[in-house]
């Protein structure tokens, strides 16, 4: 294999940026931190820790105090004053805190789960954006190689046009080459730049890993595709609310008591006097049948959201198997191909040299030789890109 192709090679495992530091997990974390749903994480767990404030109470709602006057000022004027002050709480209906607790816990078990999967689409984004990124650059540098050979084969044929050893066609010829090795460099340039802004959109820096490459891991039995546990917490969730329509199917209760002063006439002795008073709502079909329909519309919604969780992750980890074993035959199919492009390519080299072959075919070969080398870059970056997708659809975060 030629020295060029074994550096190109070597780039796929190399860090792009001149100075690197920094693990994948590190890159992945800067993501996360970066992005929306990571900035939004301290008012997701304020939510669930709202949730459970509500739960703890000792009151269902919030209690109320009453304020009232009477008088005769306006009418008769004999003094008559009566005054009032009361003060009534909610009272939690029989199993209905214990519901509205479990509700609570639903939702801090829902918003891990839902961290947790939002972190795994994180590190998908981040996974695309990174492969891009590299198989531009694996485009780039070859492109270069093939920039560099063509200007090299110009001057060695300007210089042969010189002595009369070859036609001015010939130079003509290798010019035309020459121009569109710049178009492609100057492609391949372009999408460099446009997945590098991509990467720093997603990252917040240029800084790429030091080792992009991920081992193909194996998920624990006991271990829980995060997908999966997000959907099964919001089907918990939904179960939750539903025991907690069940259990609401009135109104609070409230208990209150009032404080009462009065007077008959101006100068008459004030009486004081205190009631209770408790306060039953009563179940009907008209509050109650909106509540409980809703719940169980959530229900029914989650479990089957769950049920295509499951298809659609098996779906996903067994399309990602396949795709890593097509790139691996791709890879090495790819390596036997560049070797004799390369091989070739020394020989029509040679040939050329001794004047036993034509321009136009050393120009094809090499030409031929850059494309596979293309292909090599691609498919070695592919490969690996295949890997970290497995990891991906199993539910693996960098």
């Amino acid at each position: 294999m030629r020295a060029g192709t074994c550096l190109l090679l070597a780039w796929l495992a190399a860090p792009i940026a001149s100075v690197q530091a920094e693990t994948l997990h590190d890159v992945f974390e800067k993501a996360w931190a970066n992005s929306p749903q990571g900035k939004t994480i301290v008012a997701k767990r304020e939510e669930a820790t709202a949730s459970r404030i509500v739960a703890e109470s000792p009151f269902p709602g919030t209690p109320k105090i009453g304020l009232a006057q009477r008088t005769d000022r306006w009418n008769d004027n004999l003094g008559k004053e009566e005054r009032e002050i009361g003060i009534s709480v909610p009272l939690w209906l029989p199993g209905q805190k214990a519901a509205r607790m479990a509700v609570a816990e639903a939702d801090g078990d829902e918003n891990q789960r839902s961290i947790a999967a939002t972190r795994l689409a994180v590190a998908g984004e981040l996974r695309v954006a990174l492969w891009t990124l590299y198989l531009a650059q694996s485009d780039a540098a070859v492109a270069g190689e093939r920039l560099d050979a063509a200007l090299k084969l110009e001057a060695d044929v300007a210089r042969r046009v010189k002595v009369g050893e070859m036609a001015r066609s010939d130079l003509l010829l290798v010019k035309q080459e020459t121009s569109s090795a710049r178009a492609a460099v100057a492609e391949a340039n372009a999408r460099v730049v446009r997945s590098t802004q991509r990467y720093r959109v997603l990252t917040g820096s240029d800084r790429l890993p030091d080792n992009p490459q991920e081992p193909v891991m194996v998920v624990a039995a006991e271990d829980m595709h995060p997908r999966l546990a997000a959907g099964q917490a919001i089907a918990e969730r939904a179960r939750a609310g539903m025991k907690l329509a069940q259990e609401s199917r009135r109104d609070a209760p409230s208990i209150g008591v009032q404080y009462r002063r009065e007077r008959d006439a101006s100068g008459a002795i004030p009486r004081d006097s205190v009631s209770f008073a408790i306060t039953i709502p009563f179940a009907g079909e008209v509050r109650n049948a909106p509540l409980m329909a809703s719940a169980s519309t959530a229900l029914i919604q989650a479990d089957a959201l769950y049920q295509r969780l499951l298809a659609d992750v098996e779906a996903d980890v067994r399309e990602a198997e396949a795709q890593l074993d097509l790139a691996r035959i791709a890879a090495e199919l790819a390596v036997d191909r560049e070797q004799a492009a390369s091989e070739r390519l020394a020989l029509m080299r040679r040939a050329f040299e001794l004047g036993e072959t034509a321009l136009v075919e050393l120009l094809r070969a090499q030409s031929q030789a850059a494309e596979v080398r293309i292909d090599l870059g691609r498919s070695r970056a592919r490969l690996s890109a295949a890997q970290a997708n497995l990891n991906q659809a199993r539910g693996i975060t960098p």
